[in-house]
């Protein structure tokens, strides 16, 4: 009787074991594997969290930039890591896109969900030089010389894709009336547009103030309800007659391996939750126009479930093919 007694509590730690050894999570740095090449918005906010990451985590957040195939080099790193929580990665609208073309061996439970981040509205920028003034412009300018319009972006069926396309629709543009060229990041297509390889960019508030506040480049637009403070004086698209729907917005959160022990899961989601409250994060989602969108581990998978339905309506209203 002593010897099964002793051996029912042998078996009682052992099968502790596995949670004590996670309550000291994390022990070793985290790679946190990003979708885009460095410089663009994902990129900064990324690294911005990182650092905060290892201040309530005390173990360093290691940013890894794997931009190709549409997220397919990204995603194959979190498919074949192990689910420990030492491997995470950033998921974008862009993904949910992907995920209905290119990356169809993937699907919404492929992975774990772990944290939204935040939400932010897109915009349209062009050169400063450019004769380009406003978007009744470009419209015009796109109605008069079909595809003579170069808009640089992310690729094909991403969010910023998707968000130009609604624009296009509530100015009474088909898909073949402005060329959508892709890019490896937005900051990419930023990049290109400064230079004018371009004529136009989807972007975000964050990638280009700097080059508006220089005179460098103009936004002609922004799409959501109300202007931005950081571009006091853009219209947004509303304002200018088109009737966008402002409810596309670019989702940023965090995804890992499938099967992440949901102590872990929440232990990340909480630092991640106080970091987006520290005055360095407050300030920089001030500054860029970012809104905080924070769910959970147990919120965000039904969220990221309903944009999936979301873009495949919206792909079918497009014409894009699944």
């Amino acid at each position: 009787m002593r010897h099964l007694l002793k051996r029912a509590a042998l078996c009682a730690a052992i099968a502790l074991m596995p949670f004590a050894a996670r309550a000291e999570y994390p022990e070793q740095p985290v790679r946190y594997i990003l979708h885009v090449s460095p410089g663009g918005a994902t990129d900064v906010m990324a690294r911005r969290l990182a650092v905060e990451l290892e201040k309530q985590l005390g173990q360093p957040f290691v940013v890894e930039n794997k931009p190709g195939g549409r997220g397919a080099a990204q995603l194959a790193e979190i498919t074949k890591a192990a689910p420990d929580g030492y491997t995470i990665a950033s998921v974008t609208s862009t993904h949910i896109g992907a995920l209905n073309q290119t990356l169809k061996q993937y699907k919404i439970d492929s992975f774990d969900w772990i944290a939204r981040l935040a939400n932010e509205p897109y915009l349209v920028v062009v050169p400063g030089s450019s004769d380009i003034k406003t978007m009744k412009d470009l419209v015009a300018k796109a109605k008069a010389a079909p595809g003579s319009i170069r808009m640089a972006g992310f690729v094909r069926g991403s969010g910023g894709h998707f968000a130009w396309e609604l624009m296009a629709k509530s100015a009474d543009l088909d898909s073949k009336s402005v060329r959508w060229v892709p890019y490896d990041s937005v900051g990419d297509a930023v990049t290109a547009t400064l230079g004018e390889h371009a004529d136009a960019a989807i972007a975000y508030v964050d990638l280009v103030k700097n080059y508006v506040a220089a005179g460098q480049m103009r936004v002609i637009g922004i799409m959501a309800d109300q202007r931005v403070p950081q571009l006091p004086d853009v219209p947004t698209l509303k304002e200018q007659g088109f009737a966008a729907d402002t409810s596309w917005q670019q989702m940023r959160g965090i995804i890992g391996p499938k099967g992440m022990p949901d102590d872990i899961k929440a232990e990340l989601a909480d630092a991640v939750q106080k970091s987006l409250q520290a005055p360095e994060m407050q300030e920089y989602f001030k500054e860029s126009s970012l809104q905080n969108a924070f769910l959970g581990p147990k919120e965000f998978p039904a969220e990221a479930q309903h944009e999936d339905e979301v873009t495949k309506a919206m792909m079918r209203d497009l014409g894009i093919a699944q």
